[in-house]
C-alpha cells in the first residue's frame, strides 16, 4: 500500500511539473505580431504608433512604427513622447490612495470635509458626495457633461470646478455610469487641499520619481521642436499642440511606451516597485475593484463579457476567464491604451497620435494572442479588419447624414432680423460668454471663453438658423439658432453641433448686450 502511494505521488509529480514546465514554456511569436501590428499600422493610416508588452516582470516587446510628423518624417521610438489623455486619470486615482495610506485621507470622506469649495447642483449631493464618487463616474452627470468649460478653455482648475455647480444633473446620484472628466480635476484641487502641493507636484514626487519616469510630464507647455514628442495628427495632418494644463488631472500626462511600462510594472506588483512600496495592497485592491457597475451585454455569446465596471481610474471587465484591467485615452490627435492581466502577470501599453479604431484593434489582438487557449487559436479575429470595416460604415453613415441634412434645408428663406441686430454678448450660466459681431456684411460668432479654438464665420442657412465651422479642426460643422422676440428681436442662441465629446446642444446663450 505504501510503495503505491509514493508511486502516485511521483507520477502525480511528473504531471504536474510537466503543465507548470509548458505553461512557462510557451511560445509566442512576436515576429507574426509585430508584422501585424506593422500593417495594420498602413491600413488605418496612423501616422505613428508605439507599443510595449510586459509578461512576468519582463519587457518581452517594444516596437515603434511609423513617424512622429507625418510632414518631417521623423520616426517614432520607444522613447517617443505622445500624450496618454484619459490613461491619466489611473495616476491621480492612485495619488489619492497615497494619501489614503498616509492617513491624510479616506475614501468615504466626504469631499467638502477636505475641500469646501466644492459644489454640485443640488445640495443634498454636494453634501454627500464622496472622495471615492470623484473617481467612479456616478455623479449623477452625464458622459463628457462639462468638458466645454476645458476645452481650449482659459479657465483655470479651480473656475472649472465652481462653474460645474450650473449643470443640472440628469440622473440621481449614484444612480448610473457617466463618465466625468470635471470629476478627475476636482479630485485634484482635492488632493492639493490635503497636502499643500499641486497635482503636478505630487504625482511628479510621489509617482514619476520613484519608478524613473524621467520623459514623463504633466504639461506639454514647455516642449520643443528637438525633444522626443510625437506631433498629434488629425486625418494625417499634423496639429499644433493645445495646452490641457486645466484639465491636469483628468487628461494631460505626456509619456513614452518605456516610461510607460514603468507604471504597468507597478500595478502588476500591486504598489510595489524594485521593492519600494509606492502605495499599499489594500490601496492597490480598493482602485481596481469595482465601483460602479456598467452594462455589458449579453455574457452568454461567444466571448461575450459577463461582467464590465469602474473602478477608481481603471475599466475592469472579464474576457475569456480574465480580469482584465485597462484605460483608454483620446483626445485631438492621441489615442491611447494601458492594460493589465494580473493572474496572467501580463500588461502592455499602446500610443498613437491618431484617433483611430487602430488601438482598440490592436488592444483586442494582444489580448487574444496571449489569452486564448492554444486550441482556440485559430479562432482569433482579424481585429483590425473589422474595425477598419466599422471606419468605413462609419463614413457611409455620415456622408448619408450629410446628403440628408441637404435635401431637409429649406431654400429662399432670410433672416428675420437685419444682420447688425444678431450681434451683440451673450450668456451662459455654466459656459460663460459668447461675442457676435458684424465684419464686412459677415456675422463671426466666438466663445470667449474658448476664443482661439471656438470662432467661426456665420452663413446663413435657413430662417434664423446660420451655418458654422470652428477654427477647430476635430470639431464638424454646426448651426447657430437665434430665439426672436417680436418685441425685443434676440432672446437667446443655441448651438447645434453633433459631436459625442463635447455637449453644445447644452448651451443657451441669452442675450445679455445689445
Amino acid at each position: 500500500m505504501n510503495r503505491f502511494i509514493k508511486i502516485s505521488s511521483f507520477v502525480l509529480l511528473i504531471v504536474a511539473f510537466n503543465i507548470y514546465n509548458g505553461n512557462t514554456q510557451q511560445q509566442y511569436n512576436y515576429e507574426d505580431l509585430d508584422k501585424y501590428i506593422s500593417e495594420a499600422t498602413e491600413k488605418f493610416e496612423v501616422p505613428g504608433l508605439a507599443v510595449g508588452i510586459i509578461k512576468n516582470g519582463e519587457i518581452v516587446f517594444e516596437k515603434a512604427y511609423g513617424y512622429k510628423n507625418i510632414e518631417t518624417q521623423v520616426k517614432v521610438d520607444i522613447e517617443t513622447i505622445f500624450g496618454i489623455a484619459s490613461c491619466t486619470k489611473a495616476f491621480s486615482a492612485a495619488c489619492l490612495g497615497i494619501l489614503a495610506d498616509e492617513g491624510k485621507i479616506n475614501w468615504d470622506d466626504k469631499v467638502i470635509d477636505h475641500f469646501p469649495e466644492f459644489q454640485m447642483y443640488d445640495p443634498y449631493i454636494t453634501k454627500e458626495f464622496r472622495i471615492d464618487d470623484l473617481l467612479c463616474h456616478r455623479s449623477g452627470l452625464i458622459t463628457f457633461d462639462g468638458d466645454l468649460l476645458w476645452y481650449g478653455s482659459d479657465y483655470d482648475r479651480k473656475e472649472i470646478v465652481r462653474r460645474i455647480r450650473y449643470r443640472k444633473n440628469e440622473h440621481d446620484f449614484r444612480e448610473k455610469f457617466g463618465y466625468q472628466n470635471v470629476m478627475y480635476i476636482a479630485a485634484g484641487e482635492l488632493i492639493e487641499e490635503v497636502s499643500g502641493k499641486t497635482w503636478d507636484e505630487f504625482v511628479q514626487e510621489k509617482i514619476f520619481e520613484p519608478l524613473n519616469m524621467t520623459s514623463t510630464s504633466t504639461t506639454n507647455s514647455g516642449f520643443t521642436e528637438n525633444m522626443n514628442i510625437a506631433s498629434p495628427h488629425i486625418d494625417g495632418k499634423p496639429l499644433e499642440f493645445l495646452n490641457y494644463d486645466n484639465c491636469g488631472p483628468a487628461a494631460s500626462i505626456n509619456t513614452s511606451v518605456d516610461d510607460l511600462l514603468k507604471w504597468v510594472e507597478l500595478m502588476l506588483n500591486k504598489g510595489v516597485y524594485k521593492d519600494d512600496t509606492i502605495f499599499s495592497e489594500k490601496e492597490y485592491y480598493t482602485l481596481t475593484s469595482p465601483h460602479t457597475i456598467i452594462n455589458a451585454g449579453p455574457g452568454e455569446k461567444i466571448n461575450g463579457t459577463h461582467f464590465y465596471s469602474y473602478g477608481l481610474g481603471w475599466f475592469i471587465y472579464d474576457y475569456q476567464g480574465r480580469k482584465i484591467i485597462q484605460h483608454g485615452g483620446g483626445l485631438p490627435g492621441f489615442h491611447s491604451k494601458v492594460v493589465f492581466i494580473p493572474e496572467d502577470s501580463l500588461g502592455y501599453v499602446i500610443l498613437a497620435n491618431q484617433l483611430s479604431g487602430l488601438v482598440p484593434a490592436i488592444d483586442k489582438k494582444i489580448l487574444d494572442f496571449f489569452v486564448l487557449k492554444p486550441e482556440k487559436k485559430d479562432e482569433a479575429k482579424d481585429w483590425a479588419s473589422i474595425y477598419l470595416q466599422g471606419k468605413k460604415k462609419q463614413e457611409e453613415r455620415k456622408m448619408t447624414k450629410e446628403i440628408e441634412k441637404l435635401e431637409s434645408r429649406i431654400s429662399g428663406t432670410e433672416p428675420s432680423l437685419e444682420l447688425k441686430n444678431y450681434t451683440g454678448i451673450s450668456k451662459d450660466k455654466m459656459y460663460g460668454t459668447a461675442e457676435i459681431k458684424l465684419e464686412n456684411d459677415q456675422l463671426h460668432l466666438t466663445l470667449l471663453p474658448s476664443k482661439k479654438l471656438l470662432t467661426s464665420k456665420m452663413e446663413h442657412w435657413q430662417n434664423n438658423i446660420f451655418r458654422i465651422q470652428f477654427n477647430d479642426p476635430f470639431l464638424p460643422e454646426g448651426f447657430v439658432s437665434f430665439k426672436i422676440d417680436r418685441t425685443i428681436g434676440v432672446d437667446h442662441f443655441t448651438i447645434d453641433l453633433e459631436n459625442p465629446d463635447f455637449h453644445f446642444y447644452k448651451l443657451k446663450f441669452k442675450k445679455v448686450e445689445r
